[in-house]
């Protein structure tokens, strides 16, 4: 087993990360319906607490480096969505159900059991859609949102550069095969940082080959035709958008920007179209902003949430 204190310090040296004490979260499990839902929580239980959602392929870990630099200042709940990291695969009956929807009943059950005051809830990719969708439909008691590079509309590029990534690397031989990969496919990211993040997101199979954690399996509704999947796409975004426009709570969207998913253009449309909303564009990132420059994006969401408590103050 690898040490994971020690790969946290080098990553978080490679990050440029420097926090008042390295600390490691404590893993949590817990049955909710018909999944088991995995979550790490970082300690600091009297502070302002902060629910993190993370993106597809990712896990409750994505947000390690970021939650160092301020885990001294709120309390941070990071969540393994179902079918991803080490929390429970939908089962076999459920495949032909709307992943979104089982999602977001999963993190209203989640809310529900943590039963916090004053809640921040931050969302990255998935978890931001998955974010959006939950705070327009039952978020009236949070204090306040995140939602990291995403929105109603993607750009085509990033997703297929993304889902080229996926397939390309769905089961390699050995961990080294991992690193070099990651290493062509994120070439800004030092390698002590790609270690520490696949470290986190990949398993061991039964032959000694390496996989992500996550649930590989097909959908139904991956099999549609491409008129099918064109009409539900356009659906979906019309959805999202009156959702967007639902969300009353103050808003920041954070935008890498190098991003291939999250356009200028998508984003200034997004923070117009929130009730309460700002844009915060990170240097030196990508569609992972809080991964690639967890320091800026830290030192952003500090800001957005002191500001909160200067208004309620």
């Amino acid at each position: 087993m690898p040490d994971y204190l020690e790969i946290m310090q080098a990553c978080a040296e490679a990050a440029g990360v420097v926090p008042e004490e390295f600390v490691q979260p404590t893993d949590h499990t817990g049955q909710f319906g018909d999944i088991e839902l995995h979550w790490l929580d970082w300690g600091n239980p009297n502070a302002a607490p902060v629910l993190l959602l993370h993106g597809g392929s990712l896990t409750a870990h994505t947000w390690d480096m970021a939650v160092l630099c301020l885990r001294h200042k709120y309390h941070f709940i990071a969540l393994d969505q179902r079918g991803h990291g080490d929390s429970g695969w939908t089962q076999e009956s459920g495949l032909a159900a709307d992943n979104g929807d089982l999602m977001l009943a999963d993190t209203k059950a989640f809310i529900e059991h943590l039963d916090l005051p004053n809640l921040v809830l931050v969302g990255m990719s998935m978890g931001g859609i998955n974010t959006i969708r939950y705070v327009s439909r039952y978020g009236d008691h949070l204090r306040a949102v995140g939602i990291v590079d995403v929105a109603p509309v993607s750009m085509q590029e990033g997703q297929q550069e993304m889902a080229d990534y996926r397939q390309a690397t769905d089961v390699l031989a050995n961990f080294e095969d991992f690193v070099d990969r990651s290493k062509k496919f994120m070439p800004h990211r030092a390698e002590a940082h790609l270690r520490y993040s696949l470290f986190h997101s990949l398993k061991q199979t039964s032959d000694g080959s390496y996989t992500w954690k996550r649930d590989h399996r097909p959908r139904p509704l991956e099999e549609m035709s491409a008129t099918e999947m064109e009409r539900l796409r356009l659906g979906r975004e019309a959805a999202l958008w009156e959702d967007v426009r639902g969300i009353r709570q103050p808003t920041i969207l954070f935008r890498g920007e190098d991003s291939k998913i999250l356009s200028p253009e998508v984003a200034s449309k997004m923070v117009g179209e929130l009730p309460k909303g700002q844009l915060v564009t990170i240097s030196r990132a990508t569609h992972n902003v809080h991964s690639d420059n967890p320091v800026d994006f830290a030192a952003a969401l500090d800001a957005f949430l002191s500001d909160l408590s200067v208004q309620d103050g």
